[in-house]
């Protein structure tokens, strides 16, 4: 066993010096060495149901957070997994949101894929002066305004259910509240339901902010689309970054191309996966000024 588990962690390496991985980054390649990651394990499943209401239902996570979900949300590891994503600040979780780019006192953030809100309440947690949830589904965005129903009153946040995009429209959504993270634009299935779709640069101009800190983005493949139609916004305004590169194989080196047009002289990788087609790709991009 442990013999198959140092085949498999150096695999992504053979891969690259056969010339298999031309647009996954060495950094990321050796990151899946580090030995701090060899024996770690995360901490346990704590999920536990607080109340219920309506088709809504409070679940806390680890003692610490009180989040809604649809009553029908499915309590499973894949959602102590997402928790633990956003909270778990150990070098084996490549998904840390904060790892080189933290949020700063003062700060205003986009969440981009805000879901149930675990991001926003890390980012108010470090003393995030404003932070801007956008959602495209309807019911999470319901479960936004029920968690931080406090902290909108005080206009530290504000839930808008849209979806970024490249251009301003409409789109068909993909939303299945008994698995509520994989939400996606564009595939078509009977819980598809059709949403706004809004530019970085559109949105903010319905935001009496003048300008962002932090842009958080984790949107099931449509990063690139959505940074297309930020990039007035990055060039303005160079927010520190923190977006998922894992969805496709070429997200990472798309994302970079794009990051370094707008002006980012610091674009950092973190992690590696495989995306269940064979190839490796980066978990994570963070970048800043």
């Amino acid at each position: 066993m442990k013999l198959h588990g140092l085949i498999k962690r150096l695999e992504p390496v053979t891969q690259k010096l056969s010339g298999r991985l031309p647009l996954c980054p060495w950094s990321s390649i050796i990151s899946q060495l580090d030995p701090r990651t060899l024996a770690a394990y995360p901490p346990p499943l704590k999920i536990e149901i607080v109340s219920g209401e309506g088709p809504l239902r409070k679940l806390r996570f680890g003692d610490m957070h009180d989040a809604w979900f649809p009553g029908d949300a499915a309590i499973t590891p894949e959602m102590w997994s997402e928790y633990l994503a956003v909270f778990w600040n150990h070098p084996k979780n490549a998904h840390y949101y904060l790892r080189h780019t933290p949020v700063k006192s003062g700060d205003v953030c986009v969440d981009c894929g805000a879901c149930e809100g675990f991001f926003v309440f890390q980012a108010l947690e470090a003393g995030a002066a404003k932070i801007i949830c956008v959602e495209p589904s309807a019911i999470m965005a319901q479960c936004l305004t029920r968690t931080f129903e406090r902290e909108i009153a005080d206009a530290r946040v504000v839930v808008r259910s849209a979806a970024l995009g490249a251009i301003n429209g409409t789109a068909r959504f993909n939303f299945d509240s008994l698995h509520p993270f994989g939400g996606s634009v564009g595939r078509q299935s009977g819980h598809a339901e059709t949403v706004e779709v809004l530019t970085l640069e559109r949105l903010l101009a319905e935001m009496p902010v003048p300008r962002i800190d932090f842009l958080k983005m984790d949107i099931e493949g449509a990063e690139i689309q959505a940074i297309e139609g930020a990039l007035a916004v990055l060039k303005r305004d160079h927010p520190r970054l923190a977006i998922t590169t894992y969805h496709r194989s070429f997200d990472f080196t798309a994302l970079r191309a794009l990051l370094v047009a707008a002006g980012y002289r610091h674009i950092k990788p973190t992690g590696i996966v495989e995306g269940g087609d064979g190839i490796y790709r980066p978990v994570m991009l963070h970048a800043w000024e």
